[in-house]
């Protein structure tokens, strides 16, 4: 029988460089010192020795911030340098225990084997060695020594892991404060947290995470790369010092490339931390000569470029606008880009991804922004051209205009106010002028919804109206846009609310005395400007009707007349009879019946009154004519610039139904 000692049970140190851990040690209780040092160097928080007023107390804000931070980074330092000092000394005792473990076991087993090997070498039983009952019991003992070792190994392991568990709260605990949570990738959210108590220091350190940032998100690699480093870097993207270092690193084509990506990943459901990014990083507060706005300038949206890019864009462009953190100074800038390649292309821009999925609207995102953002100077920035309000009032709105109702309220309030209103009665005024082929905004879609706000705007801006009233009225000839606002006011005071505003406006602004010598005359020119607006009511009625008389009789010439036109004999004879009164009946013959025009005429006694009442019966101080003969002139110089409304032509339908058709009767017929 053959007697062997067990293996040596394995021994092993724990994982880690002992160290490498005393150096931190010492490294972080000479930084505790030097935080204890310098809240003391600061502990004279009084005002700056030569600075005083606002200065003063910013620099004392500045160096009782520097104060507290110094004094809260000894306590978490000093408190992180004791613990972990703990932890080492325990580690180099757990080591020591173990290296004497290890000798212990290295001795027993070489004695062990000695006395093994002088047991079991000699006796013989029928011929073969026998097995002392003492080399048995060697090997026992042995066996059960080794496993106490093991035994002990696992717990001193146990207690160092336990007490690792424990430090690693402590230090958790020690970053807390600072904006760390003790896990991997704090130090960058420290330094944001930092960067927040201690402006001065902050903005360096923001700008070079910014720079770093940059560099991780534009380096090549995995898309699972690009997402873990969107990830890290997304929170902070709005801090003014990390987006102007991120975006002035990344540029326009880093970020283009990025609108490219985020186009792409629209619609997966993965779009929102790389839109939220860009959000943060590109939607902050503008400055003209900063780093995002001059990579903004760069980075535009082309209005009529057929490339499928450009369409990829919008969508990105849409995304990021959607997205938390995008402000009012991007929504403005972004919003117009968007609008004008909807002109252009006759096609609101990114409604549909690359996927094919239909997106939200950028335009409605754009004006969401500008609406939750209460800022006034932005709303009318994009609400100052004619093309843009042609655009948002004659576009579908699923969603509802309540988004643009609130931009056009906020424009409305601030500086800008008369320049949007300018480029609103623009708008209105399209397709008015005589013999113009401009598109007629209709008075019933998106405009219907928010024309009291529209009211609100232009009403609020008498130096939009007055002059405009006092060109024509004066004879003053008119240029395309000056003829284009008074025949959009005219639009606006189609209904009857909106003109009882507008009539409020100038009846304040000529009892004021604000409006000078014309002001017979401004009364006149508002006078035949309601008359106008009277009969344009009517006309676009009767626009709307034959509108829609039009489509009937194009449903009934191409479903029912012409099929029946191919029958023959006498059955075709009574159908063609029976036509005409039949679709008489389901009024579908093209007839616009509307009935007369009945609204309320306005001449130039009307005018004279008019400025009777509000300017008085004396003369108006400076003017040649009395109040009365100079609001009949105004009168007629502005009904002479407007112009008479003509009846509308007959329509193409109408004229093909003079045309008269070939004879089929003779046509064999099929099977015939």
């Amino acid at each position: 029988m053959t007697v062997l000692l067990p293996p040596p049970v394995a021994l092993p140190e724990p994982p880690g460089q002992p160290a490498a851990l005393g150096s931190v040690v010492d490294q972080l209780t000479s930084a505790a010192s030097a935080a204890d040092r310098t809240a003391q160097l600061l502990q004279p928080a009084g005002t700056p020795s030569g600075w005083q007023g606002a200065d003063a107390s910013a620099a004392a804000a500045e160096v009782g911030a520097a104060r507290t931070v110094a004094a809260d980074l000894h306590e978490a330092v000093t408190a992180a340098a004791a613990r972990l000092a703990d932890h080492h000394e325990l580690w180099l005792t757990v080591l020591a225990r173990l290296a004497s473990l290890r000798d212990q076991q290295r001795h027993r087993f070489a004695d062990a084997g000695a006395r093994l090997a002088a047991l079991v070498g000699v006796p013989l039983e029928n011929g073969v060695a026998a097995a002392p009952a003492e080399a048995v019991a060697l090997v026992r003992a042995v066996a059960e020594e080794d496993a106490d070792r093991g035994a002990e190994h696992r717990a001193l392991l146990a207690l160092l892991a336990e007490d690792a568990a424990a430090t690693a709260a402590v230090l958790s605990g020690a970053v807390r404060p600072f904006g760390g949570t003790g896990r991997p990738g704090d130090a960058a959210a420290v330094t944001v947290r930092l960067a927040g108590a201690l402006p001065g220091w902050g903005a360096g350190a923001l700008a070079t995470l910014g720079a770093q940032a940059a560099d991780q998100l534009t380096r090549p690699g995995t898309a699972g790369a690009l997402a873990s480093a969107v990830q890290r870097w997304q929170p902070y993207a709005s801090r003014p010092a990390f987006a102007g270092a991120l975006v002035g690193r990344l540029g326009a084509d880093g970020v283009t490339w990025l609108l490219s990506v985020l186009a792409g990943l629209a619609g997966t459901g993965e779009e929102g931390p790389l839109a939220g990014l860009l959000a943060g990083a590109l939607g902050g507060p503008p400055r003209p000569d900063g780093p995002v706005a001059e990579v903004l300038d760069a980075v535009q949206l082309s209005a009529d470029d057929p490339d499928g890019a450009a369409d990829d864009r919008a969508v990105a462009m849409g995304l990021v606008l959607a997205a938390p953190g995008a402000g009012s100074a991007l929504a403005a800038a972004w919003g117009r880009q968007l609008l004008a390649r909807e002109v252009a292309r006759g096609a609101p821009a990114g409604a549909v991804g690359t996927r094919g999925g239909l997106l939200p609207d950028p335009v409605d995102a754009a004006l969401t922004v500008l609406a939750g953002s209460a800022d006034s100077e932005a709303s009318a920035l994009l609400l100052d051209e004619p093309a843009t309000w042609t655009t948002l009032l004659s576009r579908s709105w699923p969603a509802g205009t309540g988004s643009l109702a609130a931009v056009i309220e906020l424009a409305a309030a601030g500086p800008g106010a008369g320049r949007a209103a300018r480029a609103a009665l623009q708008a209105l005024g399209e397709g008015l002028g005589p013999g113009s082929t401009g598109r007629v905004l209709d008075g019933a879609g998106a405009l219907a919804a928010v024309r009291g706000s529209v009211t609100d705007l232009v009403a609020g801006q008498p130096g939009v109206l007055v002059p405009v009233l006092d060109a024509a009225g004066t004879g003053v000839a008119l240029g395309p846009q000056d003829d284009a606002a008074l025949r959009g006011l005219g639009h606006l005071a189609t209904d009857a609310g909106s003109a009882e505003e507008v009539t409020a406006t100038v009846t304040g602004a000529l009892r004021s005395g604000a409006v000078g010598a014309s002001a017979g005359e401004v009364a006149g020119a508002h006078v035949a400007l309601l008359e106008y607006a009277e009969r344009l009511r009517y006309a676009l009625a009767w626009s709307a009707a034959q509108s829609r008389a039009v489509d009937a009789q194009m449903l009934w010439e191409l479903g029912v007349k012409q099929p029946l036109s191919l029958v023959t004999g006498r059955t075709g004879d009574l159908l063609d009879a029976a036509e005409a009164p039949v679709a008489d009946l389901l009024d579908v013959d093209g007839d616009v019946e509307i009935g007369p025009d009945t609204g309320r005429v306005r001449s130039a006694d009307d005018a004279a009154r008019f400025a009777g009442a509000v300017l008085g019966l004396g003369p108006v101080p400076g003017a040649p004519l009395s109040a009365d003969a100079a609001a009949r002139a105004g009168f007629a110089r502005t009904t002479e610039q407007l112009g008479r409304l003509a009846a509308p032509e007959e329509s193409l339908l109408d004229r093909l139904g003079d045309v008269p058709m070939p004879d089929l009767s003779s046509r064999s017929r099929r099977g015939g």
